[in-house]
Protein backbone atom coordinates (compact mmCIF):
# COMPACT_ATOMS: atom_id res chain seq x y z
CA UNK A 1 0.00 0.00 0.00
CA UNK A 2 2.76 2.59 0.50
CA UNK A 3 4.73 1.66 -2.94
CA UNK A 4 3.25 5.02 -4.04
CA UNK A 5 5.69 7.16 -1.91
CA UNK A 6 8.35 5.58 -4.19
CA UNK A 7 7.84 5.22 -7.20
CA UNK A 8 3.74 6.15 -7.86
CA UNK A 9 4.91 8.26 -10.99
CA UNK A 10 4.93 4.82 -12.92
CA UNK A 11 1.29 4.19 -12.31
CA UNK A 12 -2.46 4.61 -14.05
CA UNK A 13 -0.67 6.30 -16.96
CA UNK A 14 -2.19 3.25 -19.06
CA UNK A 15 -5.99 3.31 -17.14
CA UNK A 16 -8.00 5.04 -19.60
CA UNK A 17 -5.78 3.42 -22.48
CA UNK A 18 -6.73 0.14 -21.21
CA UNK A 19 -10.36 1.00 -21.02
CA UNK A 20 -10.41 2.43 -24.82
CA UNK A 21 -8.99 -0.65 -25.96
CA UNK A 22 -10.99 -3.18 -24.09
CA UNK A 23 -13.56 -3.77 -26.48
CA UNK A 24 -11.46 -4.67 -29.45
CA UNK A 25 -9.45 -7.15 -27.28
CA UNK A 26 -12.55 -8.56 -25.75
CA UNK A 27 -13.16 -12.34 -27.46
CA UNK A 28 -16.15 -11.80 -29.95
CA UNK A 29 -18.87 -14.11 -28.24
CA UNK A 30 -22.95 -13.92 -28.43
CA UNK A 31 -24.32 -10.18 -28.03
CA UNK A 32 -26.92 -9.69 -25.23
CA UNK A 33 -30.21 -10.52 -25.83
CA UNK A 34 -33.05 -8.20 -25.64
CA UNK A 35 -35.22 -10.36 -23.15
CA UNK A 36 -33.05 -8.49 -20.47
CA UNK A 37 -35.88 -8.52 -17.59
CA UNK A 38 -33.29 -10.37 -15.41
CA UNK A 39 -29.57 -10.56 -14.93
CA UNK A 40 -29.38 -14.57 -15.57
CA UNK A 41 -31.88 -13.22 -19.03
CA UNK A 42 -28.79 -11.66 -20.76
CA UNK A 43 -26.76 -14.24 -22.76
CA UNK A 44 -27.08 -17.87 -24.02
CA UNK A 45 -22.99 -18.09 -24.09
CA UNK A 46 -20.08 -17.89 -21.57
CA UNK A 47 -19.03 -15.07 -23.81
CA UNK A 48 -22.00 -13.34 -24.20
CA UNK A 49 -22.14 -13.60 -20.48
CA UNK A 50 -18.61 -12.59 -19.72
CA UNK A 51 -19.24 -9.25 -22.03
CA UNK A 52 -22.41 -8.67 -19.70
CA UNK A 53 -20.00 -8.75 -16.45
CA UNK A 54 -17.61 -6.36 -18.32
CA UNK A 55 -19.96 -3.91 -19.16
CA UNK A 56 -21.42 -4.19 -15.75
CA UNK A 57 -18.22 -3.16 -14.50
CA UNK A 58 -17.64 -0.82 -16.76
CA UNK A 59 -20.52 0.93 -15.41
CA UNK A 60 -19.69 0.64 -11.79
CA UNK A 61 -16.64 1.65 -12.20
CA UNK A 62 -17.65 5.05 -14.04
CA UNK A 63 -20.12 5.75 -10.89
CA UNK A 64 -16.80 5.10 -8.94
CA UNK A 65 -17.82 1.63 -7.78
CA UNK A 66 -14.26 0.49 -7.52
CA UNK A 67 -15.34 -2.50 -5.11
CA UNK A 68 -18.24 -3.53 -6.90
CA UNK A 69 -16.34 -3.10 -11.05
CA UNK A 70 -13.79 -5.76 -9.52
CA UNK A 71 -16.40 -8.10 -8.53
CA UNK A 72 -17.70 -7.95 -11.96
CA UNK A 73 -14.60 -8.28 -13.57
CA UNK A 74 -13.28 -11.35 -11.61
CA UNK A 75 -17.16 -12.88 -12.98
CA UNK A 76 -15.86 -11.42 -16.63
CA UNK A 77 -12.55 -13.65 -16.16
CA UNK A 78 -14.08 -16.95 -14.51
CA UNK A 79 -16.10 -17.22 -17.95
CA UNK A 80 -13.49 -15.77 -20.34
CA UNK A 81 -9.89 -16.43 -18.63
CA UNK A 82 -8.38 -15.95 -22.02
CA UNK A 83 -9.47 -12.09 -22.50
CA UNK A 84 -6.81 -9.95 -21.87
CA UNK A 85 -8.41 -7.06 -21.61
CA UNK A 86 -10.67 -8.13 -18.05
CA UNK A 87 -7.27 -8.25 -16.53
CA UNK A 88 -5.70 -5.08 -17.52
CA UNK A 89 -8.78 -3.15 -16.40
CA UNK A 90 -9.11 -5.01 -13.21
CA UNK A 91 -5.38 -4.21 -12.87
CA UNK A 92 -5.99 -0.29 -13.09
CA UNK A 93 -9.05 -0.75 -10.61
CA UNK A 94 -6.88 -2.37 -8.41
CA UNK A 95 -3.69 0.41 -8.71
CA UNK A 96 -6.26 2.74 -8.10
CA UNK A 97 -7.22 1.05 -4.81
CA UNK A 98 -2.98 0.84 -4.11
CA UNK A 99 -3.32 -3.15 -4.16
CA UNK A 100 -0.26 -3.20 -6.40
CA UNK A 101 -0.01 -6.78 -5.58
CA UNK A 102 -2.91 -8.18 -7.24
CA UNK A 103 -2.23 -5.48 -10.20
CA UNK A 104 1.10 -7.03 -10.53
CA UNK A 105 -0.85 -10.35 -10.96
CA UNK A 106 -3.50 -9.56 -13.00
CA UNK A 107 -1.17 -7.30 -15.87
CA UNK A 108 1.11 -10.70 -15.51
CA UNK A 109 -1.79 -12.77 -16.86
CA UNK A 110 -2.68 -9.90 -19.36
CA UNK A 111 0.78 -10.55 -21.07
CA UNK A 112 1.04 -13.59 -20.63
CA UNK A 113 -2.50 -14.31 -22.89
CA UNK A 114 -1.26 -11.25 -25.30
CA UNK A 115 2.57 -11.35 -25.90
CA UNK A 116 2.28 -8.58 -28.44
CA UNK A 117 0.34 -5.42 -26.82
CA UNK A 118 2.59 -2.90 -25.74
CA UNK A 119 0.32 -0.89 -23.36
CA UNK A 120 0.28 -4.00 -21.15
CA UNK A 121 3.94 -4.30 -20.70
CA UNK A 122 4.00 -0.24 -20.25
CA UNK A 123 1.38 -0.37 -17.06
CA UNK A 124 3.12 -3.50 -15.75
CA UNK A 125 6.62 -1.88 -16.15
CA UNK A 126 5.53 0.90 -13.86
CA UNK A 127 4.22 -1.53 -11.04
CA UNK A 128 7.19 -3.01 -10.91
CA UNK A 129 9.09 0.31 -10.81
CA UNK A 130 6.85 1.22 -8.23
CA UNK A 131 7.81 -2.04 -6.42
CA UNK A 132 11.53 -0.97 -6.37
CA UNK A 133 11.48 -4.24 -9.38
CA UNK A 134 14.04 -2.18 -11.37
CA UNK A 135 15.45 -4.83 -13.43
CA UNK A 136 11.55 -6.18 -14.55
CA UNK A 137 10.64 -2.36 -15.15
CA UNK A 138 13.12 -1.75 -17.73
CA UNK A 139 12.47 -5.06 -19.57
CA UNK A 140 9.04 -4.21 -19.70
CA UNK A 141 9.51 -0.91 -20.64
CA UNK A 142 11.85 -2.24 -23.44
CA UNK A 143 9.66 -5.32 -24.50
CA UNK A 144 6.75 -2.09 -24.99
CA UNK A 145 9.62 -0.44 -27.20
CA UNK A 146 10.14 -3.15 -29.18
CA UNK A 147 6.37 -3.82 -30.29
CA UNK A 148 5.62 -0.01 -30.52
CA UNK A 149 8.79 1.67 -31.30
CA UNK A 150 6.16 5.08 -32.08
CA UNK A 151 4.37 5.02 -28.31
CA UNK A 152 6.07 7.68 -26.52
CA UNK A 153 5.17 6.24 -22.95
CA UNK A 154 7.46 3.44 -22.94
CA UNK A 155 10.52 6.44 -23.68
CA UNK A 156 9.38 8.58 -21.25
CA UNK A 157 9.22 5.84 -17.79
CA UNK A 158 12.77 4.18 -19.38
CA UNK A 159 14.49 7.30 -19.26
CA UNK A 160 12.95 8.14 -16.05
CA UNK A 161 13.70 4.95 -14.29
CA UNK A 162 17.28 5.54 -15.75
CA UNK A 163 17.07 9.57 -14.56
CA UNK A 164 16.62 8.15 -10.69
CA UNK A 165 19.32 5.91 -11.13
CA UNK A 166 21.57 9.11 -11.73
CA UNK A 167 22.68 7.38 -15.31
CA UNK A 168 21.85 9.92 -16.97
CA UNK A 169 23.82 8.48 -20.28
CA UNK A 170 21.60 5.88 -20.58
CA UNK A 171 18.57 8.39 -20.08
CA UNK A 172 20.05 10.83 -22.60
CA UNK A 173 20.51 8.45 -25.20
CA UNK A 174 16.46 7.08 -24.63
CA UNK A 175 14.91 10.78 -24.66
CA UNK A 176 16.91 11.55 -27.55
CA UNK A 177 15.26 8.17 -29.37
CA UNK A 178 11.90 9.52 -28.38
CA UNK A 179 12.78 12.64 -30.25
CA UNK A 180 13.86 11.06 -32.84
CA UNK A 181 10.68 9.21 -33.31
CA UNK A 182 8.94 11.79 -32.57
CA UNK A 183 9.96 15.98 -33.26
CA UNK A 184 6.88 17.54 -31.29
CA UNK A 185 7.67 15.52 -27.97
CA UNK A 186 7.09 18.08 -25.61
CA UNK A 187 8.10 15.57 -22.76
CA UNK A 188 11.21 14.36 -24.46
CA UNK A 189 12.85 17.94 -24.79
CA UNK A 190 11.36 18.67 -20.91
CA UNK A 191 12.95 15.78 -19.59
CA UNK A 192 16.67 16.26 -21.47
CA UNK A 193 16.49 19.50 -19.97
CA UNK A 194 15.48 18.47 -16.87
CA UNK A 195 18.68 15.81 -16.87
CA UNK A 196 21.05 18.96 -18.37
CA UNK A 197 20.17 20.97 -15.07
CA UNK A 198 21.27 18.12 -12.72
CA UNK A 199 24.24 17.97 -14.27
CA UNK A 200 25.24 21.59 -14.19
CA UNK A 201 25.07 21.82 -18.25
CA UNK A 202 22.88 24.87 -18.28
CA UNK A 203 23.45 26.03 -21.67
CA UNK A 204 22.31 22.75 -23.29
CA UNK A 205 19.18 22.94 -20.92
CA UNK A 206 18.57 26.04 -22.20
CA UNK A 207 18.14 24.78 -25.36
CA UNK A 208 16.21 21.54 -25.05
CA UNK A 209 13.77 24.40 -22.89
CA UNK A 210 13.15 26.38 -25.87
CA UNK A 211 12.46 23.62 -28.23
CA UNK A 212 9.55 23.02 -25.90
CA UNK A 213 8.01 26.02 -26.34
CA UNK A 214 8.66 25.83 -29.82
CA UNK A 215 6.32 23.28 -29.81
CA UNK A 216 4.04 25.21 -27.54
CA UNK A 217 4.90 28.52 -25.82
CA UNK A 218 2.95 28.77 -23.00
CA UNK A 219 3.86 25.52 -20.83
CA UNK A 220 4.03 27.77 -17.65
CA UNK A 221 6.24 24.82 -15.99
CA UNK A 222 8.75 25.15 -19.08
CA UNK A 223 8.98 28.73 -18.39
CA UNK A 224 9.28 28.90 -15.01
CA UNK A 225 12.01 26.30 -15.31
CA UNK A 226 13.67 27.96 -18.23
CA UNK A 227 13.66 31.24 -15.61
CA UNK A 228 15.21 29.21 -13.01
CA UNK A 229 18.21 28.51 -15.43
CA UNK A 230 18.55 31.63 -16.14
CA UNK A 231 19.09 32.50 -12.78
CA UNK A 232 21.66 29.96 -12.33
CA UNK A 233 23.33 31.98 -15.53
CA UNK A 234 22.91 35.18 -13.79
CA UNK A 235 20.63 36.49 -16.53
CA UNK A 236 18.38 38.38 -14.35
CA UNK A 237 16.29 40.27 -17.15
CA UNK A 238 15.55 36.97 -18.81
CA UNK A 239 14.61 35.09 -15.99
CA UNK A 240 12.40 37.85 -15.28
CA UNK A 241 10.68 38.29 -18.57
CA UNK A 242 9.79 34.52 -18.10
CA UNK A 243 8.57 34.94 -15.03
CA UNK A 244 6.04 37.46 -15.77
CA UNK A 245 4.92 35.12 -19.00
CA UNK A 246 4.11 32.69 -16.72
CA UNK A 247 2.26 34.88 -14.21
CA UNK A 248 -0.43 35.99 -17.37
CA UNK A 249 -1.65 32.44 -16.67
CA UNK A 250 -1.34 32.27 -13.32
CA UNK A 251 -1.89 35.72 -11.97
CA UNK A 252 -3.17 34.73 -8.09
CA UNK A 253 0.31 32.53 -8.07
CA UNK A 254 1.96 34.57 -5.08
CA UNK A 255 4.88 32.68 -4.62
CA UNK A 256 6.32 33.61 -8.44
CA UNK A 257 5.33 37.19 -7.97
CA UNK A 258 6.97 37.69 -4.77
CA UNK A 259 10.18 36.28 -6.64
CA UNK A 260 9.98 38.44 -9.44
CA UNK A 261 9.45 41.13 -6.80
CA UNK A 262 12.53 39.89 -5.24
CA UNK A 263 14.31 39.57 -8.13
CA UNK A 264 13.80 43.37 -9.05
CA UNK A 265 14.56 44.35 -6.13
CA UNK A 266 17.82 43.18 -5.86
CA UNK A 267 17.46 41.45 -2.07
CA UNK A 268 20.12 39.27 -2.55
CA UNK A 269 18.03 36.11 -1.93
CA UNK A 270 18.63 34.87 -5.38
CA UNK A 271 20.94 31.82 -2.83
CA UNK A 272 18.47 30.85 -0.84
CA UNK A 273 15.97 30.79 -3.45
CA UNK A 274 17.99 28.28 -5.34
CA UNK A 275 18.55 26.29 -2.37
CA UNK A 276 14.71 25.68 -1.55
CA UNK A 277 14.11 25.02 -5.36
CA UNK A 278 17.23 22.26 -5.20
CA UNK A 279 15.19 20.93 -1.65
CA UNK A 280 12.34 20.59 -3.65
CA UNK A 281 12.94 18.85 -6.99
CA UNK A 282 15.57 16.78 -4.85
CA UNK A 283 12.57 15.56 -2.31
CA UNK A 284 9.50 15.59 -4.72
CA UNK A 285 11.31 14.13 -7.72
CA UNK A 286 8.29 11.57 -8.34
CA UNK A 287 5.79 14.00 -7.32
CA UNK A 288 7.00 17.13 -9.13
CA UNK A 289 7.19 14.84 -12.30
CA UNK A 290 3.60 13.58 -12.12
CA UNK A 291 2.25 16.84 -11.46
CA UNK A 292 4.50 18.33 -14.65
CA UNK A 293 2.57 15.24 -17.06
CA UNK A 294 -0.71 16.03 -15.92
CA UNK A 295 -0.02 19.64 -16.45
CA UNK A 296 1.32 19.11 -19.72
CA UNK A 297 -2.20 16.67 -20.69
CA UNK A 298 -3.76 19.66 -19.71
CA UNK A 299 -2.41 22.13 -21.69
CA UNK A 300 -3.19 19.66 -24.38
CA UNK A 301 -6.90 19.52 -22.93
CA UNK A 302 -6.45 15.89 -22.86
CA UNK A 303 -8.53 16.12 -19.48
CA UNK A 304 -9.21 11.97 -18.50
CA UNK A 305 -5.27 11.50 -18.60
CA UNK A 306 -4.75 14.63 -16.44
CA UNK A 307 -7.19 13.58 -14.07
CA UNK A 308 -5.29 10.36 -13.61
CA UNK A 309 -2.02 11.68 -13.38
CA UNK A 310 -3.54 14.30 -10.84
CA UNK A 311 -5.08 11.45 -8.30
CA UNK A 312 -1.49 8.94 -8.43
CA UNK A 313 0.37 12.76 -7.46
CA UNK A 314 -2.57 12.70 -4.64
CA UNK A 315 -2.00 9.16 -4.07
CA UNK A 316 1.88 9.75 -3.41
CA UNK A 317 1.22 13.16 -1.54
CA UNK A 318 -2.62 13.43 -0.37
CA UNK A 319 -1.57 16.95 0.97
CA UNK A 320 0.00 18.18 -2.37
CA UNK A 321 -3.15 20.58 -2.35
CA UNK A 322 -1.61 22.77 -4.77
CA UNK A 323 -1.82 19.13 -6.79
CA UNK A 324 -5.74 19.02 -5.83
CA UNK A 325 -6.38 22.30 -7.03
CA UNK A 326 -4.74 21.35 -10.20
CA UNK A 327 -7.27 18.11 -10.14
CA UNK A 328 -10.01 20.33 -9.41
CA UNK A 329 -9.35 23.05 -12.33
CA UNK A 330 -9.25 20.02 -14.92
CA UNK A 331 -12.60 18.79 -13.27
CA UNK A 332 -13.94 22.26 -13.85
CA UNK A 333 -12.80 22.24 -17.41
CA UNK A 334 -14.04 18.75 -18.59
CA UNK A 335 -17.53 20.06 -17.18
CA UNK A 336 -18.24 18.01 -14.04
CA UNK A 337 -18.83 20.66 -11.97
CA UNK A 338 -19.91 18.65 -9.12
CA UNK A 339 -17.00 16.78 -8.88
CA UNK A 340 -14.62 20.15 -9.27
CA UNK A 341 -16.85 21.47 -6.28
CA UNK A 342 -15.98 18.19 -4.09
CA UNK A 343 -11.95 18.72 -4.45
CA UNK A 344 -11.92 22.57 -4.00
CA UNK A 345 -14.04 22.27 -1.10
CA UNK A 346 -11.26 19.34 0.05
CA UNK A 347 -8.44 22.58 -0.09
CA UNK A 348 -7.56 23.42 3.85
CA UNK A 349 -7.58 27.26 5.24
CA UNK A 350 -3.44 27.42 5.65
CA UNK A 351 -3.05 26.19 1.64
CA UNK A 352 -1.18 28.69 -0.60
CA UNK A 353 -4.19 27.90 -2.98
CA UNK A 354 -7.36 28.48 -0.68
CA UNK A 355 -8.37 31.35 -2.03
CA UNK A 356 -7.98 30.11 -5.51
CA UNK A 357 -10.01 27.40 -4.78
CA UNK A 358 -12.54 29.26 -3.26
CA UNK A 359 -12.74 32.04 -6.55
CA UNK A 360 -13.21 29.37 -8.60
CA UNK A 361 -15.90 27.96 -6.16
CA UNK A 362 -17.46 31.17 -7.38
CA UNK A 363 -18.09 30.78 -10.58
CA UNK A 364 -19.27 27.48 -10.67
CA UNK A 365 -21.88 28.66 -7.99
CA UNK A 366 -22.62 31.81 -10.30
CA UNK A 367 -22.86 29.24 -13.68
CA UNK A 368 -25.02 27.39 -11.38
CA UNK A 369 -27.54 30.42 -9.85
CA UNK A 370 -26.29 29.98 -6.67
CA UNK A 371 -25.31 33.03 -5.78
CA UNK A 372 -25.48 32.98 -2.11
CA UNK A 373 -22.98 30.19 -2.06
CA UNK A 374 -20.76 31.90 -4.72
CA UNK A 375 -21.10 35.47 -2.70
CA UNK A 376 -19.85 33.33 0.95
CA UNK A 377 -16.75 31.65 -1.31
CA UNK A 378 -15.67 35.11 -2.15
CA UNK A 379 -15.51 36.43 0.95
CA UNK A 380 -13.92 33.49 2.32
CA UNK A 381 -11.22 34.06 -0.27
CA UNK A 382 -11.21 37.91 1.01
CA UNK A 383 -10.78 36.93 4.80
CA UNK A 384 -7.19 35.06 3.02
CA UNK A 385 -6.32 38.06 0.78
CA UNK A 386 -8.03 40.80 2.79
CA UNK A 387 -6.05 43.20 0.65
CA UNK A 388 -6.43 42.19 -3.03
CA UNK A 389 -9.05 44.51 -4.55
CA UNK A 390 -9.65 42.63 -7.23
CA UNK A 391 -11.79 39.87 -5.07
CA UNK A 392 -14.23 43.01 -4.08
CA UNK A 393 -14.38 43.91 -7.60
CA UNK A 394 -15.22 40.00 -8.25
CA UNK A 395 -17.81 39.96 -5.17
CA UNK A 396 -19.41 43.01 -6.29
CA UNK A 397 -19.98 41.53 -10.03
CA UNK A 398 -21.73 38.54 -8.57
CA UNK A 399 -23.75 40.64 -6.33
CA UNK A 400 -24.57 43.27 -9.51
CA UNK A 401 -25.37 40.07 -11.67
CA UNK A 402 -28.10 39.10 -8.69
CA UNK A 403 -29.54 42.72 -9.12
CA UNK A 404 -28.40 43.52 -5.84
CA UNK A 405 -26.86 46.80 -6.73
CA UNK A 406 -26.44 48.07 -2.95
CA UNK A 407 -24.76 44.99 -1.88
CA UNK A 408 -22.10 45.79 -4.90
CA UNK A 409 -21.85 49.48 -4.02
CA UNK A 410 -21.23 48.34 -0.57
CA UNK A 411 -18.26 45.82 -1.25
CA UNK A 412 -16.49 48.61 -3.72
CA UNK A 413 -16.60 51.14 -1.32
CA UNK A 414 -14.66 49.02 1.34
CA UNK A 415 -12.37 48.19 -1.61
CA UNK A 416 -11.69 51.85 -2.02
CA UNK A 417 -10.95 52.03 1.98
CA UNK A 418 -7.78 49.93 0.81
CA UNK A 419 -7.31 51.83 -1.99
CA UNK A 420 -8.87 55.14 -2.05
CA UNK A 421 -6.58 56.13 -5.05
CA UNK A 422 -7.07 53.54 -7.44
CA UNK A 423 -8.59 54.67 -10.55
CA UNK A 424 -10.53 51.10 -11.78
CA UNK A 425 -12.48 51.11 -8.38
CA UNK A 426 -13.89 54.89 -8.76
CA UNK A 427 -15.07 53.79 -12.38
CA UNK A 428 -16.65 50.43 -10.84
CA UNK A 429 -18.17 51.95 -8.39
CA UNK A 430 -19.55 54.99 -10.71
CA UNK A 431 -20.93 52.35 -13.18
CA UNK A 432 -22.66 50.79 -10.57
CA UNK A 433 -24.00 53.81 -8.96
CA UNK A 434 -25.34 54.67 -12.96
CA UNK A 435 -27.10 51.25 -12.92
CA UNK A 436 -28.55 52.18 -9.46
CA UNK A 437 -30.50 55.24 -11.13
CA UNK A 438 -27.75 57.43 -8.96
CA UNK A 439 -26.43 59.40 -11.66
CA UNK A 440 -24.88 62.63 -9.72
CA UNK A 441 -22.74 59.76 -7.93
CA UNK A 442 -21.96 58.35 -11.16
CA UNK A 443 -20.87 61.09 -12.95
CA UNK A 444 -18.58 62.25 -9.16
CA UNK A 445 -16.72 58.91 -9.27
CA UNK A 446 -16.27 58.99 -13.07
CA UNK A 447 -14.40 62.33 -12.68
CA UNK A 448 -12.09 61.01 -9.81
CA UNK A 449 -11.45 57.61 -11.73
CA UNK A 450 -10.09 60.37 -15.33
CA UNK A 451 -8.55 62.49 -12.21
CA UNK A 452 -6.57 59.57 -11.06
CA UNK A 453 -5.82 57.69 -14.85
CA UNK A 454 -6.32 60.46 -17.31
CA UNK A 455 -6.41 57.46 -20.39
CA UNK A 456 -8.64 55.13 -18.38
CA UNK A 457 -10.48 54.79 -21.79
CA UNK A 458 -13.34 53.46 -20.17
CA UNK A 459 -14.14 55.98 -17.60
CA UNK A 460 -13.76 58.44 -20.58
CA UNK A 461 -16.31 56.46 -22.62
CA UNK A 462 -18.70 56.19 -19.48
CA UNK A 463 -18.92 59.58 -18.35
CA UNK A 464 -19.31 60.65 -22.03
CA UNK A 465 -21.89 58.31 -22.70
CA UNK A 466 -23.52 59.49 -19.10
CA UNK A 467 -23.69 63.28 -20.45
CA UNK A 468 -25.32 62.13 -24.22
CA UNK A 469 -27.76 59.66 -22.67
CA UNK A 470 -28.52 62.43 -20.54
CA UNK A 471 -28.62 65.04 -23.34
CA UNK A 472 -26.32 67.52 -21.24
CA UNK A 473 -22.87 69.02 -21.75
CA UNK A 474 -23.06 67.47 -24.96
CA UNK A 475 -19.92 69.00 -26.79
CA UNK A 476 -17.85 68.04 -23.26
CA UNK A 477 -19.47 64.74 -23.94
CA UNK A 478 -17.78 64.26 -27.29
CA UNK A 479 -15.02 65.35 -26.74
CA UNK A 480 -14.22 62.70 -23.81
CA UNK A 481 -15.22 60.66 -26.30
CA UNK A 482 -13.27 60.97 -28.88
CA UNK A 483 -10.21 61.05 -26.44
CA UNK A 484 -11.80 57.40 -25.56
CA UNK A 485 -11.60 56.12 -28.77
CA UNK A 486 -7.95 57.42 -29.49
CA UNK A 487 -6.40 54.88 -27.03
CA UNK A 488 -9.26 52.14 -27.92
CA UNK A 489 -9.71 52.95 -31.40
CA UNK A 490 -11.36 49.56 -32.18
CA UNK A 491 -13.66 49.60 -29.59
CA UNK A 492 -17.11 48.61 -30.84
CA UNK A 493 -18.76 50.44 -27.19
CA UNK A 494 -17.15 53.58 -27.58
CA UNK A 495 -18.03 53.55 -31.24
CA UNK A 496 -21.71 53.39 -30.25
CA UNK A 497 -21.09 56.33 -28.01
CA UNK A 498 -19.56 58.78 -30.41
CA UNK A 499 -22.60 57.62 -32.57
CA UNK A 500 -24.99 58.19 -29.70
CA UNK A 501 -23.47 61.59 -28.95
CA UNK A 502 -23.90 62.54 -32.73
CA UNK A 503 -27.57 61.57 -32.38
CA UNK A 504 -27.69 64.09 -29.37
CA UNK A 505 -26.40 66.98 -31.12
CA UNK A 506 -28.74 66.31 -34.29
CA UNK A 507 -25.91 65.53 -36.84
CA UNK A 508 -27.67 62.54 -38.08
CA UNK A 509 -25.63 61.34 -40.77
CA UNK A 510 -22.77 61.32 -38.67
CA UNK A 511 -24.96 59.19 -36.14
CA UNK A 512 -25.65 56.68 -38.44
CA UNK A 513 -21.95 56.21 -39.60
CA UNK A 514 -20.57 55.90 -36.79
CA UNK A 515 -23.47 53.34 -35.26
CA UNK A 516 -23.12 51.20 -38.45
CA UNK A 517 -19.70 50.87 -37.88
CA UNK A 518 -19.94 49.96 -34.24
CA UNK A 519 -22.28 46.85 -35.66
CA UNK A 520 -19.89 45.64 -37.07
CA UNK A 521 -18.19 45.23 -34.12
CA UNK A 522 -20.75 44.11 -31.66
CA UNK A 523 -23.47 43.03 -34.22
CA UNK A 524 -25.69 41.25 -31.67
CA UNK A 525 -26.01 44.03 -28.74
CA UNK A 526 -29.67 44.85 -28.70
CA UNK A 527 -28.50 48.74 -27.11
CA UNK A 528 -26.28 49.20 -29.98
CA UNK A 529 -28.39 48.26 -32.29
CA UNK A 530 -31.95 50.26 -30.98
CA UNK A 531 -29.61 53.44 -31.56
CA UNK A 532 -28.79 52.47 -34.92
CA UNK A 533 -32.59 52.02 -35.48
CA UNK A 534 -33.09 55.49 -33.98
CA UNK A 535 -30.65 57.09 -36.12
CA UNK A 536 -32.48 55.69 -39.13
CA UNK A 537 -35.93 56.78 -38.04
CA UNK A 538 -35.03 59.89 -37.45
CA UNK A 539 -33.35 60.15 -40.91
CA UNK A 540 -36.08 58.76 -42.35
CA UNK A 541 -34.99 55.58 -42.94
CA UNK A 542 -38.35 53.61 -41.27
CA UNK A 543 -37.60 50.53 -42.90
CA UNK A 544 -34.47 50.09 -42.16
CA UNK A 545 -35.35 51.31 -38.49
CA UNK A 546 -38.10 48.16 -38.40
CA UNK A 547 -35.44 45.84 -39.25
CA UNK A 548 -32.84 46.83 -36.74
CA UNK A 549 -35.79 47.29 -34.10
CA UNK A 550 -36.73 43.81 -34.57
CA UNK A 551 -33.23 42.39 -34.65
CA UNK A 552 -32.85 44.05 -31.16
CA UNK A 553 -35.91 42.88 -29.92
CA UNK A 554 -35.39 39.57 -30.51
CA UNK A 555 -32.02 40.09 -28.90
CA UNK A 556 -33.84 41.85 -25.63
CA UNK A 557 -36.96 40.49 -25.38
CA UNK A 558 -37.99 42.03 -21.92
CA UNK A 559 -37.42 45.44 -23.23
CA UNK A 560 -40.76 47.09 -23.49
CA UNK A 561 -39.87 50.78 -24.94
CA UNK A 562 -38.05 48.74 -27.64
CA UNK A 563 -41.41 46.74 -28.38
CA UNK A 564 -43.95 50.45 -28.75
CA UNK A 565 -41.45 52.11 -30.30
CA UNK A 566 -41.11 49.37 -32.75
CA UNK A 567 -44.87 49.13 -33.08
CA UNK A 568 -45.46 52.04 -33.01
CA UNK A 569 -43.31 52.62 -35.82
CA UNK A 570 -44.80 49.77 -37.90
CA UNK A 571 -48.15 51.50 -37.75
CA UNK A 572 -46.90 54.79 -38.95
CA UNK A 573 -45.66 52.75 -41.91
CA UNK A 574 -48.91 50.87 -42.48
CA UNK A 575 -50.83 53.75 -41.95
CA UNK A 576 -48.55 55.76 -44.84
CA UNK A 577 -48.90 53.06 -47.37
CA UNK A 578 -52.60 53.07 -46.99
CA UNK A 579 -53.26 56.67 -48.14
Amino acid sequence: MHIFKRAGFYIFLMSITSSIVSCTLIKQGAAPTNETTKPSMVAASKAGDAYYHFSLAQLLAGKGDTDGAIEEYKEAIKLDPESPAFYIDIATLYIKKGDSSMALKNLEDAVRISKDYAPAYILLGNVYAALKRDNDAMEAYKKAVSLEPDNPKAYIFLGILYTEQKNYEAAIEIFKKLVDVNSESIMGYYYLARIEVERGKYKEAEDYYQKALDINPALDMVLIELGMVYEFEKKIDKAINLYQQALKSQPHNTNLRNRVGQLLLQQNKLDEAITEFKQLETSNTRLDAVTKVGLIYFEQKKYDEAIMEFSLALSIDPKAHRVRYYLAATYEEKGEADKALEEFKKIPTDSDVFADGKIHLAFIYQRQGRIDDAVKSIKEAIEVKGKDTELYKLLASVYKEANRLDDAIGVIKKALELEPNNAELHFTIGALYYDAGQEEKSIEELRVAIKLNPEHANALNYLGYTYADKGINLNEALELIKKALAIKPEAGHIIDSLGWVYYKLGEIDRAVKELERAIKYMPDDPLVLEHLGDAYTKKGLKDKAVEIYEKASKLDAKNTKLKEKLEGLKKGLKKGRSK
